[in-house]
């Protein structure tokens, strides 16, 4: 249920009890109240998901920069940065990937194995 109060909107969460004792004890914990504690967390957890979808969604190549922009509400630097930061991801793991081939052949004496690794991520 959502009602505006002060230009905010309120959103009724239901928990068990379970999930209510332990949300309690975490936010005595870290010393905050539970609504304070689930708007951090939601708020956190929408900004990274809407990145998400806007990064798989450029590299899938099904919409642009300013479309993505203008569906999750994120600017296009954001977006480029997620998009910087997966590609870095994946280049990390590619240069371990031929760095183990090249051990491998090395040690091996196979410089035909190296090779094979180049070609199959090329």
């Amino acid at each position: 249920m959502k009602k505006e109060n002060n230009g905010k909107i309120a959103v009724t969460v239901r928990l068990t009890h379970r999930e209510a004792e332990n949300l309690k004890r975490l936010c005595a914990l870290r010393k905050t109240t539970q609504t304070g504690y689930l708007t951090q967390m939601a708020t956190h957890l929408a900004r990274k998901e809407l990145l998400d979808y806007a990064v798989r969604e450029y590299a899938e190549g099904k919409a642009s920069l300013s479309e993505l922009a203008k569906k999750t509400g994120l600017d296009a630097p954001t977006i480029m940065d997620g998009i910087v930061s997966v590609s870095g991801k994946d280049k990390a793991a590619l240069d371990a990937f031929l760095a183990a081939a090249k051990t491998l052949s090395k040690l091996n004496n196979d410089p035909e194995f190296y090779e094979l690794a180049v070609k199959a991520v090329s």
